[in-house]
């Protein structure tokens, strides 16, 4: 028994979030004129030169993001994209970015281009019915456009859930040499090894009271004990004025993995009595001090108007 064509669209269309393509809508016997009817009738939304939705499918990201996909053909989910799909902290919907071979055209007019000369070598994962980057490949994609600060907890995050390791991340950036963002990524990598350095207990602390040290910043308490309901800590510092606690940690990170619950506890419990707390890195104290430094003023302005 044959299937008419716009069942056939319904079965494929369901599998794409609504969208199609003109070359999908041939392949399953649509003529010219049934096409031009559709289109004309409003059952088809033009979403992009030879991209369509049905006019039921609801305008949820996904159903841009599908259309995105099938204005190049054998593209992929990337970047900030796949970090949404993926789940990584702070990543938002957005304008679709997808990834394409080097040799293919980077227009889109639905979303931002992105051309790999690694295109078929690259690691894939499906995210809700989406070809993506894996985990790996999204962080070393991410980082030409993030801050060091902003790449160490995205790495932190992704490495404590278990989807990917630091040897997977090594590994990668070994065959991406050229990938914008590497060099980036080479000290947040190698601080979370094995062998990462471990600074002195006097030397983290200098650089975090030089950094309260600023004429903005009211007066500090260093070493502050708190006793919470479940948890008794001692904080490096405390801005009362601003009920703010800021800590730094130099800790290696098989170290810091095994303390992120003991951590967290404490962070919720400062919350729950309505406390912020700011953590700074080794690594975000030495090679980004101003941006920790307006981090820290900018919590100050927002605590000081709550």
């Amino acid at each position: 028994m044959t299937v008419h064509p716009d069942r056939a669209l319904d079965e494929y269309a369901a599998r794409q979030y609504g969208v199609f393509s003109l070359k999908q809508v041939k392949s399953l016997g649509f003529t010219p004129k049934m096409i031009e009817t559709r289109r004309t009738n409003g059952a088809w939304i033009r979403l992009a030169p030879s991209v369509y939705a049905l006019a039921s499918a609801p305008p949820k990201w996904e159903r841009h993001m599908a259309a995105a996909l099938l204005t190049r053909e054998g593209s992929i989910v990337a970047g900030k994209s796949a970090a949404y799909l993926h789940g990584f902290p702070g990543a938002r919907a957005g304008r679709p970015v997808i990834m394409i071979d080097i040799k293919g055209n980077a227009r889109s007019p639905l979303a931002i281009v992105l051309r790999s000369t690694d295109f078929d070598s690259v690691g894939r994962v499906r995210r809700r019915g989406f070809v993506t980057t894996n985990e790996t490949e999204t962080i070393v994609a991410l980082a030409r456009d993030h801050t060091v600060g902003e790449m160490e907890r995205i790495v932190d995050e992704t490495i404590a859930s278990g989807t990917c390791s630091v040897a997977d991340l090594d590994r990668l950036l070994r065959r991406r040499e050229r990938v914008p963002g590497v060099k980036k990524l080479r000290p947040i990598i190698a601080e979370r090894g094995p062998a990462a350095y471990q600074p002195p207990v006097s030397e983290l602390e200098r650089l975090l009271y030089d950094l309260v040290e600023h004429p903005d910043v009211p007066a500090v308490t260093r070493q502050m004990p708190f006793l919470f309901r479940s948890v008794k800590a001692t904080v490096d510092l405390y801005i009362p004025a601003w009920r703010l606690i800021v800590e730094a940690d130099g800790r290696r990170w098989h170290t810091r993995k095994a303390d992120m619950e003991l951590d967290r506890r404490r962070d919720n419990e400062a919350t729950a009595h309505g406390l912020a707390v700011l953590r700074f890195t080794w690594q975000m104290l030495t090679k980004e001090r101003d941006e920790c430094l307006e981090t820290l003023l900018q919590t100050g302005r927002v605590r000081s108007v709550s």
